[in-house]
């Protein structure tokens, strides 16, 4: 796999897409290359060869920094910590900030450490650790031997000296995340305002589309369904008269029975048209109505509900319900015969509907079924209306179509 195949994988881009990760990452990253950097050049044993001019020392040092690099990324990865993992981050913290003062400055771990707590902590928090830092890593560099003793005016300028370097490049640094961090929490405030907003527009114009229909219907029915009924009556009062008055004519006969056959053939596609037009309604529970549907298609589709149902709005269960109805027609249409799994689950977050099936190639609309259809368009606009997606893939044995919905937050 490719670095950017992996990057565009869909857990590796919820990751990186959260407002702290970036720059957490870019400063840390930065912090750890300059300390690595400085580790080559700086001698804190005072030898006579430098760090630089060792190959075993430069690869021990560059092994160092990509394992704490690679500490990084592992300690704010998504997820909750155990009590095992929290202590193990803390004690790493400490070693890292020791092992930076001893081969750099203090700096190094205010270039650090602070701005890898930011992914829990608060701004004043962090402020606080901050310091904390500050203090002792200054206390711990006066701390190793050669031990100042303070007594001369150069000592105290080389003490100022190391103080105010510690400030600039650490404060800097600091203050440059925090920058690089609020304009990235603004971005992504804007970027859900903006999808909430699409989202609310999209509604509203499903909406209206829904009023719409719902309207023509009961027109079509009240108006036309009206005048055809009236019709077909008509003609049955004109037969009753006409055989009453005795004599009738053949000819006028059949004209009439071809009326009435023809009218009611109207009124039958009449109220196909209406039942079409009308908002459809999933009355029950999404999991009976996904039973029900898999119990009534011509293939065996092996269905697995997980946990309990959520609560779900009606647009929920009906985007889920048209979701699998459609998959189920695709596969039926491309991959005919062929066995269809589909599974739906709840994190508590989102739910999530996969349906797969094999492939069939030798089947024509093998092609057309790889690259998904209209149906599939139009479904993945009803879920991204409603905050979700849809995803299509396949590799040489199997076509997987996967929905998700964010479920409604809880008061």
């Amino acid at each position: 796999m490719t670095v950017r195949a992996y990057l565009n994988r869909p857990k590796v881009q919820a990751f990186l897409q959260r407002p702290r990760v970036t720059p957490i990452v870019l400063f840390a990253g930065l912090g750890i290359l300059v300390t690595f950097l400085r580790s080559l050049v700086l001698n804190p044993t005072e030898t006579a060869t430098l760090p630089l001019l060792d190959a075993g020392s430069v690869l021990l040092r560059l092994v160092v920094a990509v394992l704490w690099f690679a500490a990084v990324l592992w300690a704010i990865r998504p997820g909750e910590r155990g009590r095992a993992e929290q202590a193990l981050l803390i004690l790493g913290t400490l070693a890292f900030s020791i092992l930076a003062v001893w081969v750099d400055r203090p700096a190094a771990v205010l270039m650090v450490t602070p701005i890898v707590a930011r992914y829990w902590l608060t701004l004043r928090q962090s402020l606080g650790l901050f310091t904390a830092l500050f203090i002792g890593s200054l206390l711990i560099y006066t701390l190793i031997p050669p031990l100042p003793s303070l007594a001369s005016p150069k000592e105290w300028f080389g003490l100022l000296g190391l103080v105010v370097v510690t400030l600039t490049q650490g404060g800097f640094t600091y203050a440059a995340f925090e920058f690089m961090l609020q304009n990235e929490e603004k971005q992504a405030a804007l970027r859900r305002t903006y999808r909430e907003l699409h989202a609310y527009r999209s509604l509203e114009l499903q909406h209206a589309a829904l009023e719409e229909r719902a309207h023509l219907s009961r027109e079509l029915h009240d108006s036309l369904g009206h005048q055809l009924t009236a019709l077909r009556l008509e003609a049955q009062r004109v037969r009753k008269l006409q055989q009453r008055a005795g004599g009738a004519d053949p000819q006028i006969t059949v004209s009439l029975d071809n009326v009435m056959a023809r009218s009611g053939e109207a009124l039958e596609q009449l109220q196909e048209v209406v039942s079409t037009l009308k908002v459809p309604q999933l009355d029950g529970t999404l999991y009976q109505a996904l039973r029900d549907l898999i119990q009534t298609w011509p293939v065996p589709v092996h269905l697995t509900l997980e946990g309990q149902e959520p609560a779900l709005p009606s647009s929920h269960k009906l985007a889920m319900y048209r979701g699998l109805q459609e998959a189920l027609t695709n596969a039926h249409k491309h991959a005919p015969d062929q066995p269809v799994a589909a599974q739906l689950s709840h994190d508590g977050r989102q739910l999530r509907l996969s349906i797969r099936n094999p492939l069939c190639p030798a089947h024509p609309g093998w092609t057309e079924h790889r690259r998904g259809g209209a149906g599939l368009a139009g479904l993945r606009s009803r879920l991204e209306a409603l905050g979700g997606s849809l995803q299509v893939t396949q590799d040489e044995e199997v076509f997987e179509v996967c929905l998700t919905l964010p479920l409604p937050t809880r008061a």
